[in-house]
């Protein structure tokens, strides 16, 4: 596996690859795995290595920081919606010459998968959202203002802090120790401007109308692998259940930290499903 860096619309942008071993048999479709908040590509480095050993050495797995996390650029802009994240990715294909691409995003990362593959649905033949947010358009107001309002207002001011470990203590309920003490570290070295940035870009991602654009495209198919919690009723695939689920137990908002195993082995089966 090799780093390599990709100059994208606003910088640098850092990724591994993996290559692929030469083989008679054809290739298959490269996979490109999105991390979500607070993370970088480094979250995927048990995921890779088990999907590997399912998928065969011939199996090309790419994995990428997002702008502004890991040793990726910043945008001067401080634009970190899913849509500019997603020119990111299109950037990273274009440069690299990979005309189709299988994608995997946990958490924020999920909904850029979903506006790379809306913005270019021709080019992605599986998506496989692991534990996405829900679409927050479908909030009755009243709870939008209630609840989101005061969050985003509170990360702006002295109670940043206390305010972003509170929710992530909320998905992180279920999980194993490690991933919580991981986790908390990350977020304490995350940016404020970043969690700002993510976190507006979700409350506004008009997710369910991506996944409406990409499903009418012939041959592109999208699954999900959740979270035990992930069953609200604005969860994208409660609002649209033609998405296949696997649900692994005893598992928090990073289900690919608490139980490598069952999810590589769900993403492996989401991967060869027809």
């Amino acid at each position: 596996m090799h780093i390599a860096t990709v100059i994208g619309p606003t910088g640098r942008l850092n990724l591994t690859d993996t290559g692929a071993a030469s083989s008679a048999a054809p290739p298959a479709v490269p996979l490109l795995l999105v991390h979500g908040m607070a993370y970088d590509l480094g979250v995927w480095n048990e995921t890779i290595a088990l999907l590997r050993a399912n998928l065969g050495q011939n199996q090309r797995i790419l994995a990428i920081d997002l702008r502004g996390h890991g040793a990726s650029d910043p945008p001067a802009d401080g634009d970190y919606t899913p849509d500019s994240c997603a020119a990111d990715i299109l950037a990273v294909l274009d440069k690299l010459e990979i005309p189709q691409v299988a994608l995997v995003g946990h958490s924020f990362g999920a909904l850029v998968v979903l506006a790379t593959a809306a913005a270019a649905p021709t080019r992605v033949t599986r998506i496989i959202l692991a534990d996405p947010p829900g679409d927050f358009n479908y909030l009755p107001p009243s709870v939008y203002e209630a609840q989101m309002v005061p969050f985003l207002a509170a990360l702006a001011g002295d109670g940043y802090r206390a305010a972003a470990e509170e929710k992530f203590a909320q998905a992180l309920e279920g999980g194993t120790p490690a991933t919580r003490e991981t986790t908390i570290a990350r977020l304490a070295a995350t940016p404020r401007d970043r969690l700002i940035g993510m976190y507006k870009g979700m409350f506004a991602c008009d997710a369910v109308g991506a996944i409406d654009r990409i499903l009418v495209t012939p041959g592109t198919q999208i699954s999900a692998v959740l979270a035990p919690s992930n069953s609200w009723p604005f969860s994208l695939h409660v609002l649209r259940p033609q998405i296949a689920t696997t649900v692994i137990p005893e598992t928090s908002h990073w289900l690919q930290l608490d139980a490598p195993v069952p999810f590589a082995e769900a993403v492996t089966a989401a991967l060869i499903s027809q």
